[in-house]
């Protein structure tokens, strides 16, 4: 069966709501679906690259993304992917709620329904909650709940395409795919632009600072600026903000210390992050669902890596010191995987 003019989600929606479709091809530039009555678990033979074409298996155990934030729905086929607020939920605006499901099937049922704009979803009772509206020019209405995720409906969803020439067959004979890479953002080598950054304050001192004086092995370019970014006052509440412009994973930062002058540093910091919905923000989370605090510098010029537990799919990333030798003073880069 082959339909014309839908998007690869309500493809993804067309083949789990018939017994028939095992998988489906998806041609994203004809949008074009194409259900298959068989799927290629086993055996890559009849894989054939082809440009602008995406293979979706559908009868595989959801992929609820290790890589991402948890409970990430890899959203109703193998490749997309929401990415949910993490123990949040949009009270009062519930209309339906379905137990027993699974977070993909909630996704479906909301694409599949007028009126759902956005759902909660109760990862410990399974309790599929679908809401008229979504949380994208409020954070009012936002509580924090463990164990539940919110999940924009209407957000566009992310896609991390695999080239088929990067896949290789793995000793069960099943199709798997190499390890993403991870690269720099850009503010190192200027492809972020200065008006991309911005902070909570800059030094006006003798030598001044200014936000985007805070990249990765950025030098003074004279003697009246300081090499790095440093705030007017030293508290916790200063912070440094990248705007990505596009919903970006982010999965880590570099940082450094001051170049020249004295010696400071910041020793511990972490990181906030702006989703594509809601726009707020939002700390990076370690392992047990806190805020994750990270060991910084401890010298000028060494570049210290530090990888989040799960990557973020943001718009913004700000870093802000928690603590720091001598004086707020910091270059950063940040990290982001092969998926965009």
């Amino acid at each position: 069966m082959n339909i014309s003019g839908i998007s690869a989600v309500r493809c993804s929606v067309r083949c789990l709501s018939y017994h028939g479709c095992f998988s489906f091809n998806y041609d994203h530039i004809n949008q074009v679906c194409q259900v298959n009555n068989a799927n290629a678990e086993h055996v890559c033979d009849n894989l054939q690259g082809m440009l602008h074409h995406s293979y979706k298996d559908a009868t595989a155990k959801p992929m609820f993304l290790e890589v991402s934030a948890s409970y990430s729905v890899s959203g109703l086929y193998r490749g997309v992917w929401y990415q949910p607020v993490e123990h949040h939920a949009l009270l009062g605006r519930s209309f339906m709620n379905i137990s027993g499901i699974s977070a993909v099937r909630c996704s479906v049922r909301c694409l599949s329904h007028h009126g759902c704009f956005s759902f909660n979803y109760h990862h410990i009772n399974q309790l599929c909650q679908m809401n008229n509206a979504i949380g994208e020019q409020t954070c009012d209405n936002f509580q924090g709940m463990q164990y539940v995720s919110y999940y924009d409906a209407t957000a566009e969803p992310r896609t991390c395409q695999l080239a088929l020439q990067n896949s290789h067959v793995s000793d069960n004979g099943k199709c798997t795919s190499s390890n993403a890479s991870f690269e720099k953002l850009g503010l190192e080598d200027g492809s972020i632009h200065d008006e991309s950054l911005s902070a909570s304050s800059n030094y006006n001192g003798r030598r001044k600072s200014t936000a985007a004086g805070g990249r990765l092995n950025k030098l003074p370019p004279d003697d009246n600026t300081i090499g790095a970014w440093q705030p007017s006052v030293f508290n916790t509440n200063q912070w440094i903000q990248v705007n990505l412009g596009n919903p970006t994973y982010v999965t880590g930062v570099l940082t450094q210390g001051r170049n020249g002058g004295n010696a400071q540093w910041v020793t511990k910091y972490k990181v906030q992050f702006e989703p594509p919905s809601p726009a707020c923000l939002f700390d990076v989370k370690d392992q047990l669902g806190q805020t994750q605090i990270f060991n910084g510098n401890t010298d000028r010029n060494s570049i210290v890596e530090r990888r989040f537990f799960k990557p973020v799919l943001a718009v913004k990333i700000r870093i802000v010191p928690v603590e720091w030798y001598g004086a707020i003073v910091l270059r950063f880069e940040l990290l982001a995987s092969g998926c965009k």
